[in-house]
């Protein structure tokens, strides 16, 4: 059982990653630009969104960042649009690399992170957290969240549902 508000928040970190993995993978290189429908996001590119909102949430521990490729937030940035045909977006093994560099400097940040850093009042508070502690915990619902729609792009091509 978990002691600290970090230890929990880390174990939700560490499950909703271990199950983004049961999602992809699986998956052969090409599936991974599979859009479920017209306008949908690929798995590849739900990879990078969540490697840049990972980022965010680092950005408000004070981490210092890994160097992303040029061109790595335009081409993952979020546009409230549908979707155009998503492909092209590079080795997928390598953004599930880049995701899992990302979200263990996550945990070992949280991990690191003092109970008064993780509850400080953000001086803009997001409609979905208020603190950095409350945006890390929804850094883990948030993969949830895409993991669910991958799930939808795995049965559309054939895969077993995961458990």
């Amino acid at each position: 059982m978990p002691a600290t508000d970090a230890d929990t928040i880390v174990h939700i970190l560490r499950t909703s990653s271990t199950f983004l993995h049961r999602m992809v993978d699986t998956l052969k290189p090409e599936e991974f630009d599979k859009q479920p429908c017209p306008g949908a996001n690929t798995t590849s590119w739900v990879l990078g969104h969540l490697i840049l909102t990972d980022r965010r949430v680092l950005g408000m521990l004070g981490a210092e960042l890994p160097a992303l490729p040029d061109g790595f937030e335009a081409q993952f940035a979020v546009t409230g649009k549908s979707a155009d045909e998503q492909r092209h977006y590079g080795d997928p093994r390598q953004l599930v690399a880049e995701f899992d560099k990302h979200r263990q400097l996550l945990i070992d940040t949280v991990a690191a992170s003092s109970p008064e850093k993780l509850g400080t009042p953000l001086a803009t508070p997001h409609p979905l957290f208020a603190t950095p502690g409350e945006a890390v915990a929804l850094m883990a619902l948030h993969v949830m969240l895409h993991a669910g729609q991958i799930s939808t792009t795995r049965r559309i091509l054939g895969y077993a549902p995961v458990s």
